[in-house]
């Protein structure tokens, strides 16, 4: 039954993503999926919004839509009228994008114009001194250095900031170190949270007041139902997680060498999925499809969500007893699952990255299922 229902889930998302891209205009798109490169070449126009995933993404020519890409590396040298959205290990954005760029990696390089809001979340985040940010920047990394100008507001959180040129805004970040260079100019007010006084040079201009605020130092609070729920939440995942593997062992080892294997198409279509499957619910309650309809695709979605975290739980199992030892059986799939969930868990407790650990796991969980069945009809074939 529970095999039954990655089966029928997949189908059902992949049903409601074709829905969507076939029969509203609206939605249309192009979708570009290659295990290498996909390349967008510099006299190539694409009139509708582009969906590329693959080892790397170049985009040199033009498109007249909105961008979305889960890869290895992202480098746009042309134009996109309209907006990114990016999951990748380095984006690189040299050309111009009209509206707004939001992008999340370990290393994102901006250096041409951005029409809109800029919201990034990354290791190293570099703005450089020939890149125009033309409304807020908004972010969370490690290292951050804004050398362009920002039209409006700056807020964030990082380890180093430093802000060396004009911000048309308020600044509000919270921050272990902050330096602010001699030529910065910045319109409004400066309001930091920091444990250390920020490094004005001389030179700098701000226009509004400074404010510094200093982290306030809490004392822990253990609520014990809390934990005991979160407890049964993890057990209750964890026996439906082992109830898929004695039901589904082939099923169940495909998902994990999907996330394995093709992480960046596992990746991908977990990204298009997760974004267009309320959309596509959204377009059956307002056509003669009915209600109905849409709340199954909205239950089937919940369900995918749900089975994702499984899925990921699964594949760090899998990869790390994967090293000791050949991972085929029942009895060391379970094993590897109560591993892989428990690291999975713990992770998601750290503070500030609950959020992004539960979006990387949706994305390749729901991703996984998908290729999943795809890798399963090839082998019969």
């Amino acid at each position: 039954m529970l095999g039954l229902i990655f089966k029928g889930t997949a189908a059902f998302l992949v049903a409601i993503l074709l829905i969507v891209l076939v029969a509203m205009p609206v939605l249309a798109a192009e979708i570009r999926f290659q295990e290498n490169t996909v390349t967008i070449g510099s006299g190539e126009v694409i009139d509708d919004d582009l969906y590329a995933v693959g080892n790397s993404v170049i985009i040199d020519g033009i498109v007249n839509g909105d961008v979305l890409s889960a890869c290895e590396t992202i480098t746009v040298n042309g134009k996109v009228n309209g907006s990114i959205i990016a999951v990748a290990s380095t984006v690189n954005v040299y050309g111009e994008v009209t509206h707004a760029v939001r992008v999340a990696g370990g290393n994102i390089n901006i250096s041409g114009n951005v029409g809109g809001d800029l919201v990034a979340a990354g290791g190293q985040i570099n703005i450089a001194s020939a890149a125009k940010i033309g409304r807020d920047l908004v972010f969370g990394g490690g290292n951050i250095v804004i050398d362009g100008p920002i039209g409006d507001d700056v807020k964030g959180g990082g380890g180093e900031i430093t802000i060396n040129n004009g911000v048309g805004g308020n600044v509000e970040l919270g921050v272990e170190s902050l330096g602010i260079g001699s030529m910065a100019n910045i319109r409004g007010n400066l309001i930091y949270v920091s444990e250390k006084e920020a490094n004005i040079k001389s030179g700098a201009q701000i226009e509004g007041t400074i404010t510094h605020r200093v982290p306030e130092v809490k004392e822990p609070v253990i609520p014990e139902i809390g934990i005991w729920g979160k407890v049964i939440a993890f057990l209750m995942t964890l026996i439906a997680g082992i109830v898929i593997i004695l039901i589904a062992p082939r099923r169940s080892i495909a998902v994990a060498d999907s996330i394995r294997h093709k992480p960046w198409l596992s990746l991908g279509w977990g990204a298009i999925i997760l974004f267009a499957t309320p959309l596509a619910a959204i377009v059956t309650f307002i056509t003669v499809i009915g209600v109905p309809v849409g709340l199954i695709g909205l239950t089937l979605y919940g369900i995918a969500i749900y089975l994702s975290q499984i899925a990921v739980g699964l594949f760090i199992g899998y990869w790390i007893i994967g090293y000791f030892s050949e991972v085929g059986s029942r009895g060391v799939l379970i094993g590897a699952l109560s591993l892989g969930f428990a690291i999975l868990t713990l992770i998601k407790l750290i503070p500030y990255v609950g959020f992004a650990i539960w979006l990387a796991t949706a994305l390749f969980g729901i991703g996984a299922i998908i290729l999943s069945g795809k890798m399963l009809r090839a082998e019969v074939q």
